[in-house]
């Protein structure tokens, strides 16, 4: 069973590709705040500019 965390981190890198990282766009789709967008990005080590790359 996946953990919702792995699938929380899956649903934005997703959401950030397929809505080209127009934040305010991913955030409203997602239905979270843009700041807790950021925290999200921040906590999976996601680059909001290349969201499959691995974080480093």
């Amino acid at each position: 069973m996946r953990k919702l965390a792995d699938v929380e981190e899956e649903l934005i890198r997703f959401a950030l590709k397929f809505y080209r990282g127009q934040m305010s766009q991913v955030a409203r789709k997602l239905g979270i705040g843009r700041s807790t967008l950021y925290r999200k990005l921040k906590d999976y080590g996601i680059n909001p500019d290349d969201p499959f790359s691995e974080a480093a």
